[in-house]
């Protein structure tokens, strides 16, 4: 049976307990949440002040009994959006181009191009088919998964689709947007999209462990990813390197730690990257999805906090901080199933740290 591939779970989940002493309830959930056969391990960093709670639980390698490790890599998933919008924020200051532009400026034979703005791509309200759910992307998923894909070829197959809905009457989440974001920051600035997250956010912040992705290959001391590839069977599949990651472009092929997502989250969520302005439109929260409201490549939670989660073969995770209260709250799990979830666990540690 094939292997369902996402990208972005986006719901979030609310339970209704909190401690005063969060420390032993963190232990308690993040220990009943390993009890789940399809989980081999998980790695949560809960960063609050002077507060410093991280474990490093389970396992990194199954096969080997090697246990996770806090300083484990791992794929990100659709956090990468958040690092090619920002590049996307960082060029309309630049002026080289506007939130307000035409898809046609740059792909005028996309479907419904001349009313398509740049902003309904970065908030998933363009109507854009998402690749991704199409059968073809699905059957080579599957049948050819070593396969190389470019971004022009992912767009060109999420926009043979009819589109969702007349461009911002709706939202829906789709990868076809930021591959398109993707190739909009190559044709203005003449290299790749991963040079230039690369440059202008890797390396300005100096972060050592994250990397834009190329082939099947995994980077750094990393964590290997898990899949249950038969819903009939508890069985893990390690599919680290099964899958040529190109397919997930600029919607999410970047690998990271904890270590240097801290650092950026907080760099994203305070808007060090970009002017007011283009803070200001970021957190101008298009779409209310009930306890999360989603702006420019990032969504907001009830309780304050900013930043993004994501799902690849193999890992999940959700990664937020907030401004307010210079918190930050990361949970990665080295598998991706909906039966275990990281933005459930996290709405779950939150609360418990008294936040409603």
């Amino acid at each position: 049976m094939k292997a369902k591939i996402l990208l972005l779970l986006l719901f979030v989940y609310t339970s209704s307990f909190a401690q005063p002493k969060f420390e032993s309830e963190f232990e308690r959930v993040t220990d009943s949440i390993l009890t789940n056969p399809l989980l081999p391990g998980m790695i949560v960093s809960y960063v609050c002040g002077d507060v410093t709670w991280e474990k490093a639980k389970g396992y990194a390698d199954l096969e080997r009994k090697i246990p996770m490790k806090l300083d484990n890599t791992y794929r990100i998933g659709s956090v990468t959006k958040t690092f090619a919008i920002t590049v996307l924020l960082q060029l309309v200051d630049e002026g080289k181009l506007s939130l307000d532009d035409k898809l046609s400026k740059f792909f005028p034979e996309v479907q419904n191009a001349n009313e398509i703005t740049i902003r309904m791509l970065a908030d998933m309200r363009s109507g854009i088919y998402n690749y991704s759910e199409s059968q073809p992307f699905e059957d080579s998923i599957e049948f050819r998964p070593l396969k190389a894909w470019t971004g022009q070829e992912l767009m060109n197959l999420g926009t043979s689709y009819p589109n969702y809905f007349p461009p911002n009457s709706d939202m829906h989440y789709s990868n076809t947007n930021t591959v398109i974001i993707g190739l909009i920051i190559e044709k203005l600035t003449g290299n790749s999209w991963q040079n230039e997250v690369k440059k202008r956010i890797i390396d300005h912040l100096g972060l050592k462990n994250t990397w834009t992705a190329n082939g099947a290959g995994m980077m750094g001391n990393y964590s290997h990813g898990y899949m249950q590839m038969d819903s009939a069977s508890n069985n893990l599949t390690d599919v680290t390197t099964m899958y040529d990651v190109s397919w997930a472009n600029a919607a999410g092929d970047i690998i990271s730690d904890i270590h240097d997502i801290k650092i950026y989250l907080k760099a994203l969520a305070t808007g060090q990257f970009y002017s007011q302005k283009m803070k200001d439109e970021r957190t101008n929260w298009a779409s209310n999805l009930g306890h999360m409201k989603y702006g420019l490549g990032m969504f907001t939670i009830g309780n304050g906090f900013v930043g993004h989660n994501g799902g690849i073969p193999g890992f999940t995770n959700i990664s937020v901080y907030n401004p307010e209260t210079n918190c930050s709250l990361i949970v990665m799990f080295n598998t991706q199933n909906t039966a275990v979830s990281p933005d459930r666990i996290a709405m779950r540690l939150l609360q418990a740290a008294g936040y409603p």
